[in-house]
């Protein structure tokens, strides 16, 4: 018997092309595992996915070996293949159910920016993921956390916030969960947690733009990664220029 190495742990899921992978991704998957007190993160490297293109992407096992070459001795993040393995579109509502028959004792926690809440109506069957893992929900660009419930109000009705600090207005709350009152009374279980980190202002495109016209991208993404994209220069500008 294969034995689950999440079983009975709680797992952020984080997904993205990591087009390369960075150490704003890194940094990112360190501080929601520290504040959310997460066992691991997993990482969902995206395959087909169902919004963007696929132009200037570089190969999936590419992209793999990047993060390989950059979480040496980082033994809490693993990275997972799994949209490789499912036909068509990479729709998360999917990965996230393949996910859980593989690793059924976990407790999933699905990491997202909150401007991809936002979008949340536009994703398949986007509403009812918070029926397969907790939502996490970060902070980015002054969002706050009374940005973040008027966002879910107009998806779910019923809702209720409760910040962290009860002391403090909404609008200042660094963590707040969010209910809905259709759940048992009192509600036992978020389906959703808003949090406001620290974030590194890096992006892959600048990174990839910076790459190309051979600036030094040293202190952006690790030194293994860099040697990897510089020993394939070839194949990465054919995808990269």
């Amino acid at each position: 018997m294969v034995t689950d190495k999440f079983a009975n742990k709680k797992i952020g899921i984080m997904g993205g092309a990591f087009n390369p992978f960075h150490i704003g991704h890194l940094r990112h998957a360190i501080e929601i595992a520290e504040e959310l007190n997460l066992d691991a993160i997993d990482l969902l490297v995206s395959h087909n996915h169902p919004h963007k293109s696929k132009e200037g992407l570089l190969p999936f096992e590419m992209r793999v070996q990047c993060i390989e070459k950059s979480l040496q001795h980082i033994d809490f993040i693993h990275i997972n293949q799994i949209e490789k393995e499912i036909q068509g579109k990479s729709y998360t509502d999917i990965i996230l159910t393949e996910w859980k028959k593989s690793h059924p004792l976990a407790a999933p926690y699905f990491l997202m920016g909150i401007e991809d809440f936002s979008a949340l109506p536009t994703w398949h069957n986007g509403l009812k993921l918070h029926e397969i893992t907790r939502l996490i929900v970060v902070a980015r660009h002054g969002k706050t956390a009374r940005d973040f419930f008027e966002i879910a109000k107009t998806y779910w009705n019923n809702c209720i916030i409760k910040g962290e600090n009860a002391s403090l207005p909404l609008h200042a709350q660094k963590k707040a969960q969010l209910y809905l009152s259709e759940q048992k009374n009192p509600p036992q279980q978020p389906v959703c947690t808003f949090i406001d980190i620290p974030t590194l202002n890096i992006d892959a495109t600048t990174i990839r733009k910076l790459w190309c016209s051979r600036h030094n991208i040293s202190g952006l993404v690790h030194d293994g990664a860099i040697r990897f994209l510089d020993e394939n220069k070839e194949i990465v500008k054919k995808y990269w220029a």
